[in-house]
């Protein structure tokens, strides 16, 4: 490429950068920011009198004509995804956003350029080729600032993800979350059966109004508190305040362990469609039917 053609290419590409900062449209779907960065030259280096002679000028300039290669350039070929941290721009197979999503790009991570630089970039990032929004990305001597910043912080660069990358990925993490969901019930069982076996202990003894002892005589709601004290979980004192202790789970979802809340009188819900609970004065603590009465709500504290 002769020096001539050099120039001309060199100052297509400050004017076209220029000319696409310019009321540029940002579609919510591809990206959330506009920031495109390309290297920057001098006006009076590239208006010459090649530049006056020739008027058959190339309108398609590829990224080699003007990325520098060598110690000082060798991140030049590459770009970066310039969006949001809660966002990310898409990888399509053509140059429109009508067209078929590939993969998408996160922020700050890395593609190589393959074509040329205009309302779309043909770039390919990890296992994925397509088209992106050049407006979304820094490119030129900008990315090689963001490299090294990328490389110091990081000490490596990210790639997009396919597709089929990002199915796979959000069914591993759907099977962890669900194993994880799993040992959590069976965690809670376990220690509900436990809460459930201490309250067990102290059927018989008196009901006391007002009263926190298990031994002694408690309340509905002082059985409660003084049950779940035992296990190191503080609970309200009275039954319409354990209305909000925990998290709402549905009757049908009650297991061991589960506090049940009525109108005035609250529960701990042994299984089987029973809660032991202070009764009355009359019959002290005791099993009761879990559904006696209108179930207001049931918590779930483990």
């Amino acid at each position: 490429m002769d020096s001539k053609s050099i120039k001309c290419g060199l100052f297509l590409i400050t004017l076209t950068g220029a000319c696409m900062m310019a009321g540029k449209e940002v579609h919510a779907e591809d990206a959330v920011r506009n920031q495109l960065q390309f290297p920057t030259v001098g006006v009076e280096a590239l208006m010459g009198d090649s530049m006056m002679s020739d008027p058959m000028i190339k309108r398609n300039i590829v990224i080699g004509d003007y990325l520098i290669q060598g110690n000082k350039g060798e991140y030049l070929d590459m770009g970066f995804s310039n969006v949001e941290e809660d966002s990310f721009l898409y990888i399509r197979s053509e140059a429109s956003k009508e067209s078929e999503w590939l993969g998408k790009l996160y922020k700050d991570q890395a593609v190589v350029i393959k074509g040329p630089i205009d309302e779309w970039t043909k770039i390919e990032s990890g296992s994925v080729t397509g088209y992106v929004k050049t407006e979304f990305l820094t490119v030129g001597y900008a990315a090689q600032g963001k490299a090294q910043e990328i490389l110091k912080e990081k000490g490596e660069f990210l790639y997009a993800e396919s597709k089929e990358e990002e199915k796979e990925r959000l069914a591993k993490e759907a099977q962890i979350k669900a194993e994880e969901a799993k040992e959590a019930m069976s965690a809670a069982i376990n220690s509900g059966a436990a809460v459930v076996d201490y309250a067990r202990q102290f059927i018989g003894n008196p009901y006391v109004w007002g009263g926190t002892s298990l031994t002694n005589g408690a309340d509905c709601s002082g059985f409660v508190q003084s049950v779940y004290a035992n296990f190191g979980v503080s609970m309200p004192r009275t039954s319409r305040e354990m209305r909000n202790a925990g998290r709402a789970v549905s009757y049908s979802e009650a297991i061991p362990g589960d506090v049940i809340c009525y109108e005035g009188h609250v529960g701990i819900y042994v299984g089987d469609g029973q809660i032991v609970n202070a009764i009355d004065e009359a019959h002290g603590i005791g099993i009761s039917s879990a559904t006696y009465t209108n179930i207001i709500t049931v918590r779930r504290l483990i």
